[in-house]
């Protein structure tokens, strides 16, 4: 189901008999997803990040840079998103010492991907040439329980 969350919560009762369906994390809502009750112990979630409970010592600096600035959260995975890719540019511009060449900064960016620890939401950041993404793969994940958010992943990180 790749569904958008008003669309998911209009899904109504779960049809005798229904197997296994996935749903698309990101259009969906992700943990957030207004899932009926019903469905959850049914789907499957594509899940382009980390799962909630081990992503949480990645985003402490950042969400502690956005506190101590008085910066308020209001879309903490484009925040702190953000706040990487600013500090990935700044900590490469650092170490190009006037040397401002597009494929020298690709280069550092590429080197300093491989040694970094503060990563957000994500669990690989990798670069290579010709690549656009730092971030490939994600989890398939299920709802704990059909009460509550909480996630948990099938398997191992998958990369397509």
């Amino acid at each position: 189901m790749w569904l958008r969350p008003a669309d998911i919560a209009a899904l109504g009762d779960v049809p005798a008999g229904a197997a296994t369906v996935y749903l698309s994390g990101l259009m969906g809502g992700l943990e957030k997803s207004p899932l009926p009750a019903g469905w959850r112990e049914h789907t499957l979630m594509t899940y382009p990040f980390d799962v909630p409970e081990r992503r949480g010592v990645r985003l402490d600096y950042p969400l502690g840079w956005f506190s101590f600035r008085h910066i308020p959260v209001v879309a903490e995975q484009v925040q702190t998103d953000t706040y990487l890719a600013c500090s990935l540019l700044a900590d490469v511009l650092n170490r190009m010492a006037d040397n401002f060449v597009r494929p020298y900064l690709i280069e550092q960016l590429q080197a300093l991907l491989e040694h970094r620890l503060i990563t957000g939401y994500y669990p690989h950041l990798t670069l290579a040439s010709n690549q656009r993404f730092a971030s490939k793969g994600g989890y398939v994940v299920h709802f704990r329980d059909p009460g509550n958010t909480a996630l948990v992943a099938e398997g191992d990180w998958i990369v397509p």
